[in-house]
């Protein structure tokens, strides 16, 4: 049964005497501190909680989150922490009493970033999560904390209910102090008008890339992208939509035809699920459509991934599903014309090169929106400290 109106109230009021019993006195080290120590238990493996995680299967088997768990936990050393609190100049500053978090069910550990964060300027956070199997993920952060600080893990408190119900929604943005959202757009806005003014952060539907300047090996940079592709049913805002060779429609071809050799071997060291009917019929749809506009496709019959090689060089979304353009640039220098539709709507990149990525690069997709840059491997990977859509992820749950 999902919370009702007096459970969020009531978990409001609990929220903010634990805020002010234990936040208030502690200070900004203190909480780094704990938080770090939280994060060395898990990556040395002394964790209970994290060990009954490994049982999850749904919606995201635990090898799947694996690596971006392992990743989240590797970015929260007291040094990264600190650094983080110094950068955004919030060591002395404490954060709004009490955060409200609405949490998408894309992607598993939206949860534990959003209030990891909170914790660092001394929020307590109510959280909604999404119905269903999702929500044990995020509902596990707090029995992680528990496990060595049971006090800050009174400082957060889970709740589940269905997404678009409105006196529930409404509900929390009245009892907390800031809000901040995880979703699609239209989720987006109407929570904005629950909550209207600066009080409120909304991280809506973006959309994500590969380019390949360069492939020295390109077989290990195939694997890296297959597993970008396939984690989270690529339906995460770091989830590539579109890969980008530079060279001619030959040589995308070819990364093409090894994609889709490291798709399949992905997906069965993945053992992903069989695609459901809505699925399925979406990629079906999608194949349609792409064979009458003449383009090239990779198919697997299961329907687990489809490699599209498009005639057309605008960057082309995805339905998601493991659907994944492979389009020739003939120079990096057009980048920008072809991803001018979607200009804006860009989150992350992986960039396939020989050495440092290029600082012409850099500015060039800094320019288009892009806030996350990595290599191969890396999409479902973000540190803690990541600056989304460049906003300083701290000092945005002050009044500062």
């Amino acid at each position: 049964m999902g919370a009702t109106v007096t459970d969020i109230r009531d978990a409001a009021a609990r929220l903010r005497t634990e805020r002010d019993a234990v936040l208030t006195g502690m200070t900004s080290l203190e909480v780094a501190e704990a938080l770090s120590f939280v994060a060395a238990r898990y990556l040395r493996g002394e964790s209970d909680i994290a060990r009954r995680l490994q049982s999850l299967s749904e919606p995201f088997p635990f090898a799947m989150v694996r690596p971006s768990l392992d990743a989240l936990f590797a970015s929260m050393s007291l040094t990264s922490l600190r650094d983080l609190q110094k950068n955004e100049g919030v060591i002395d500053t404490l954060g709004y009493d009490l955060i409200g978090h609405v949490i998408a069910g894309n992607t598993p550990l939206l949860a534990w970033t959003s209030v990891a964060r909170a914790l660092l300027v001394r929020s307590a956070s109510l959280v909604k999560l999404p119905t269903g199997p999702a929500a044990r993920w995020g509902g596990a952060f707090p029995l992680l904390l528990a496990e060595t600080h049971p006090d800050l893990a009174r400082c957060v408190e889970m709740l589940e209910w269905a997404g678009g119900t409105r006196e529930l929604d409404e509900a929390l943005a009245l009892e907390t102090d800031f809000l901040v959202a995880y979703g699609d757009d239209t989720t987006i806005e109407q929570l904005r008008r629950y909550r209207p003014g600066a009080q409120f952060l909304g991280y809506g539907h973006r959309l994500s890339m590969a380019i390949a300047l360069s492939l020295p090996d390109a077989m290990s940079a195939a694997m890296d992208l297959a597993r970008d592709v396939l984690t989270y049913d690529q339906s995460g805002c770091l989830s590539p939509h579109s890969i980008y060779v530079i060279g001619d429609v030959y040589d995308a071809d070819d990364f093409a035809g090894r994609l889709s050799d490291a798709l399949k071997r992905t997906s069965l060291e993945m053992n992903l699920a069989p695609v459901n009917v809505e699925a399925a019929a979406q990629v079906r749809r999608h194949r349609t459509l792409a064979r009458m506009m003449g383009d090239r496709l990779w198919e697997d019959p299961q329907l687990r991934y489809t490699v599209v090689r498009p005639r057309r060089r605008q960057f082309a979304a995805s339905p998601t599903h493991g659907v994944i353009n492979v389009q020739s640039l003939s120079s990096i220098d057009i980048l920008p014309e072809a991803l001018a539709e979607v200009a804006g709507a860009l989150q992350g990149c992986a960039i396939a090169a020989r050495g440092d990525i290029p600082a012409a690069l850099r500015e060039m997709l800094a320019k288009m929106g892009i806030s996350y840059l990595c290599r191969p491997g890396q999409m479902q990977t973000p540190p803690i400290t990541w600056r989304q859509n460049e906003i300083d992820v701290l000092k945005c749950f002050t009044a500062a």
